[in-house]
């Protein structure tokens, strides 16, 4: 087996791991940057660029700020040998030699893209179909059922994030498509790739994750405007796959209730904001708020004890419980971390972290754009662009920035995104007699 096969084999298994659990994804993370310190040492190399001083930089201010933490907490106050901060940045530092393990196999063309973008397809086509079976038969293809009245888990068994890895992972079965079938009909193309939208957006519903729904949604629409072909049937396929979503949902008085509730809490909580910043409008009583009304609360009231340099990356466990409660109505008990990426950021890393952190994403988000118009490889580049837009997007709930699941897919798909801006890597594949350009 050449290099460059066994390389690509153990990024292709990416998803696998992430069904697995932690543990093996950790693993496979592991992996990958002992045989990316292999290569290094071997000779490989790639030119770093602004945006990879900018993750430095980051990774940095995080061993930094949790040593800060770490020295005023072991040093002047009561809370006597606790590293758990310091011990969490330093592990962190792993997506660190992810990123850079992924940057030196793509320039260096050590992976084959066609390989990961095939494992991908497969592995999130089969999640899709074994939600849809579960759904309809209670057990899933490997015998799980799931223990939520609303939401089905699939092969993730007690877990409720088969949505979130759907909406993931997806674009890849759309880009692979694109790239390596081939089909004489252009027309006959597009009704395929709407019936590819409708199946996961169908087994997204299914899964009872709504966020990831509304951003695969968004994520098409982003496709669909930035390619000239689709663009002339962007209302016809948007339609088609609004109808048929709107349709299953309604088929179904509990998937209908639960969808239904989504919606109203997400008015509510624009209706809150909105009166808070305007104040037009009236204030939400306590009991009457959704949940995420007082996650993203205590998250701002938390990030007002360390404003600067915030409390080291995991710290809103520890320092929410002692934030000052500013009105009668905000919930006095805290969770794990605040349920937004850039409140954690703040929470977690100040307001100086936060601004590296914005500042990375402009100059990704701007060096994309570029790439995007006029690169000849934009069919690999893209599903890694989608994912990452939609992961940073910036009104939305979401699990912790600081985490396994979400690391690993914000650093490769920033690996990968930034190898790709370099402007090295050519020779993509397109496999198509009649291309969706």
């Amino acid at each position: 087996m050449s290099k460059k096969n066994f390389i690509s084999i153990f990024v292709s298994v990416i998803p696998i791991s992430y069904i697995l659990g932690n543990f093996i994804l950790n693993l496979n993370v592991l992996l990958i940057i002992i045989f990316g310190l292999i290569n290094y040492i071997q000779g490989y190399r790639f030119k770093f660029s602004t945006i990879d001083k900018i993750v430095i930089f980051f990774f940095l201010y995080i061993l930094f700020t949790s040593i800060l933490n770490t020295i005023e907490i072991n040093f002047f106050s009561t809370n006597l040998n606790n590293y758990y901060i310091l011990n969490k940045s330093l592990l962190f530092l792993r997506y660190l030699f992810l990123y850079f393990s992924i940057r030196l196999f793509v320039e260096n063309k050590l992976i084959d893209f066609k390989i990961i973008f095939y494992s991908y397809s497969i592995v999130v086509s089969f999640v899709s179909i074994d939600i849809i079976f579960q759904f309809f038969n209670s057990r899933d293809l490997l015998g799980f059922i799931s223990p939520y009245d609303h939401k089905n888990t699939g092969p993730f068994n007690d877990e409720a994030i088969a949505g979130g890895f759907i909406q993931r992972f997806s674009l890849f079965i759309f880009y692979t498509f694109i790239m390596f079938a081939s089909f004489k009909n252009i027309a006959s193309k597009i009704y395929l790739l709407s019936l590819i939208f409708f199946i996961l957006s169908i087994s997204i519903i299914f899964s009872g994750n709504r966020m990831p729904l509304i951003l695969f949604f968004l994520s098409i629409f982003l496709i669909l405007i930035a390619n000239k072909t689709l663009k002339r049937y962007l209302i016809h396929i948007f339609v088609f796959i609004f109808l048929i979503s709107f349709i299953t949902i309604n088929s179904s008085s509990q998937l209908k209730a639960y969808y239904k509730s989504f919606f109203d809490q997400s008015e509510k909580m624009f209706s809150l904001f909105s009166y808070r910043i305007t104040g037009i409008g009236s204030d939400l009583l306590y009991e009457k708020r959704p949940n995420y009304i007082h996650e993203f609360d205590a998250g701002i009231a938390t990030f007002k004890l360390n404003k600067y340099f915030g409390g080291g990356i995991k710290s809103f466990r520890f320092n929410c419980p002692g934030r000052k409660i500013q009105t009668i109505n905000e919930r006095t008990t805290c969770n794990m971390h605040p349920h937004n990426y850039y409140l954690e950021i703040l929470t977690d890393l100040g307001i100086i972290g936060f601004l590296i952190f914005i500042s990375l994403i402009l100059f990704v988000l701007f060096k994309a754009y570029k790439v995007l118009l006029y690169s000849n490889n934009k069919y690999i580049y893209s599903p890694f662009l989608y994912i990452f837009i939609m992961e940073i997007f910036p009104i939305k709930s979401s699990g912790s920035f600081f985490t396994t699941n979400n690391s690993v897919i914000i650093f490769l798909s920033l690996g990968i995104l930034v190898s790709f801006f370099s402007g090295k890597f050519s020779g993509g594949p397109t496999g198509n007699r009649t291309p969706i350009r």
